[in-house]
C-alpha cells in the first residue's frame, strides 16, 4: 500500500509541475507583445467621473492596473480579491467592450466591486496597452512596468507582488 500511495503522489508531483510549467510558458506567450518598461499614459476619467491619472498615481507606490469583463468568467473570480486590495492599495481597473457606463456600473454594484472603473467599451485603451487576453494585471511603480499577470491569480499572489515594490 505505501508503495503505490508513493507512486501516485509522485504522479500528482510531476503532473502539477508540468501544469505549473506550461501556465507559465502560456503566459509568457500571452504577454509578449504587452508593454514591459514605461507605461504607456493613461488619464482619463472613470465611470463616477474621477479623473485617474497612472503616472501621477504610481510616483509614490506601487499601482495595480487590471484589465477585465463583465463577460470574463476567470475574471469572475479574480476581481473579488481587487476589489479587496483596493481598501488598501492603489487599483485602477480598465473594462473591456463590457458595455455603457450605467452597465458596468449596474454589474459592479451587483458583485459588490469597490474599485475604481474607466469603460473601455470602444477597445481604445486596451489596444494602447496591447491587451489580448482578461484578466491583465500590471503593478506600475514611477511609470515603469513591473509585473505582467495574465489569467487567473490569487489575492496572496498580488499581494506579494504589491509588497516587493512598495
Amino acid at each position: 500500500m505505501a508503495g503505490k500511495a508513493k507512486r501516485i503522489l509522485k504522479e500528482i508531483v510531476v503532473t502539477l509541475t508540468f501544469a505549473a510549467v506550461f501556465m507559465t510558458g502560456y503566459n509568457l506567450y500571452l504577454q509578449k507583445d504587452m508593454p514591459s518598461s514605461e507605461a504607456p499614459a493613461l488619464m482619463t476619467t472613470d465611470i463616477n467621473g474621477q479623473l485617474v491619472d497612472l503616472r501621477q498615481s504610481s510616483s509614490e507606490k506601487p499601482v495595480l492596473l487590471y484589465f477585465w469583463a463583465t463577460w470574463c468568467h476567470v475574471c469572475s473570480w479574480t476581481s473579488p480579491a481587487i476589489s479587496d486590495l483596493s481598501e488598501d492599495y492603489e487599483v485602477v481597473t480598465v473594462a473591456l467592450a463590457s458595455g455603457r457606463d450605467q452597465k458596468v456600473a449596474a454589474y459592479a454594484k451587483s458583485n459588490k466591486l469597490k474599485f475604481p472603473i474607466i469603460n473601455d467599451d470602444s477597445g481604445q485603451l486596451s489596444s494602447q496597452w496591447q491587451v489580448s487576453v482578461t484578466p491583465s494585471i500590471f503593478i506600475i511603480k514611477d511609470g515603469e512596468i513591473k509585473s505582467i499577470t495574465t489569467g487567473f491569480t490569487t489575492k496572496a499572489g498580488l499581494l506579494t507582488r504589491l509588497w516587493f515594490y512598495q
